[in-house]
């Protein structure tokens, strides 16, 4: 039998003691390891991983061959990635991976006594005696009012808080404050700070402002500046416009604007139409009134000659019944 196949069957048979046939895929590679000890050989296999979830990983198995001895025996088994593997990010400690935002209520932070974003501060004048009397050495930061804390900023720290805050919306390169009237130095709104720091920074103190509450940078600006002012002017120039209602209506209009030549134009057809409108509807009441009185004359007259004509049957009607009498009482006398 090949010793390269007998050392394979040997590495399959250790992976098969405790994984799964179906999870070992085909044999890939073989590499001899160097050792210190030039009487040990010791060779990785290495073997396909058909494990779900394992895509790109393969296992290895290290033989390990001692001079004299005809037997391999086996040292580690391993499940290792690939160049393909799908693996979790480096490991970070905790405190490498807590970003700005991520303190929540009830939440504590304790920083790291060698955190070099502050310096000792001092808490009483005892803390000077191991000194020397030459006290530049100290820090300018220590000497900041406020003696009392234990730590204060150290240069790193005033630094990156500097350059943290000109970053901001807060800064002077945010589009809000190249747009502003003028900086936030110059307005009365702005809350000066105390320290070095004060010379660049201060707090708006604005409520319709656009950081009320918050750092802002003296060369920071926005729309509510305390300089800004509006002019009480008219947007449109307004003519006082005058109606002389007699004047000659071919009169010369070339210094009236436009604007207004047109309204008066305008209001000129509107009454002319009014005007118009309202003499055609007397005309018209006028007609109906006219033709209602001829017709009530007309019904008058007709009574009046009925009247008459029954007047003069009457008095017909009359003649004759004395007519009658008188004849018949003359009948008879005779």
């Amino acid at each position: 039998m090949n010793t390269a196949t007998s050392a394979i069957d040997l590495a399959r048979s250790a992976l098969l003691e405790s994984i799964p046939a179906d999870h070992v895929g085909k044999a890939l590679d073989s590499v001899v390891e160097p050792t210190e000890d030039s009487s040990v050989t010791i060779t990785s296999y290495t073997f396909e991983c058909t494990s779900p979830g394992y895509p790109g990983w393969y296992w290895e198995v290290s033989l390990v061959e001692v001079n004299g001895q005809a037997e391999l025996s086996v040292s580690e088994v391993n499940l290792l990635p690939g160049s393909a593997a799908l693996v979790p990010e480096q490991w970070k400690p905790w405190a490498d991976r807590v970003e700005a935002g991520d303190l929540g209520v009830g939440d504590l932070l304790p920083i790291s006594e060698d955190d070099e974003r502050l310096t000792a501060g001092f808490t009483a004048l005892g803390d000077l005696e191991d000194l020397s009397d030459d006290l530049a050495l100290l820090h300018p930061a220590q000497w900041e009012l406020g003696l009392g804390r234990e730590k204060v900023l150290s240069t790193v720290g005033l630094e990156r808080a500097v350059d943290r805050w000109f970053e901001k919306l807060n800064g002077p390169r945010s589009a809000m404050a190249k747009s502003a009237p003028a900086s936030c130095g110059s307005c009365g709104f702005l809350v000066a700070i105390g320290g070095s720091i004060g010379q660049v920074f201060g707090v708006c103190g604005n409520e319709f402002g656009a950081a009320d509450g918050q750092i802002v940078a003296t060369t920071f600006g926005c729309g509510a500046h305390s300089s800004v002012r509006i002019e009480n002017a008219a947007p449109i120039p307004v003519v006082d416009l005058v109606i002389d209602d007699h004047a000659d209506a071919q009169s010369d209009s070339s210094d009236v604007p436009d604007y207004v030549a047109d309204s008066i134009s305008i209001q000129d057809d509107s009454e002319d139409f009014e005007s118009d409108e309202m003499q055609e509807r007397q005309e018209v009441a006028a007609e109906f009134a006219m033709k209602e009185a001829v017709e009530a004359i007309e019904a008058a007259t007709e009574i009046v000659e009925l009247d008459n004509l029954d007047a003069d049957e009457s008095e017909q009607d009359i003649s004759d019944f004395y007519g009658d009498a008188e004849s018949d009482a003359s009948e008879e006398s005779r």
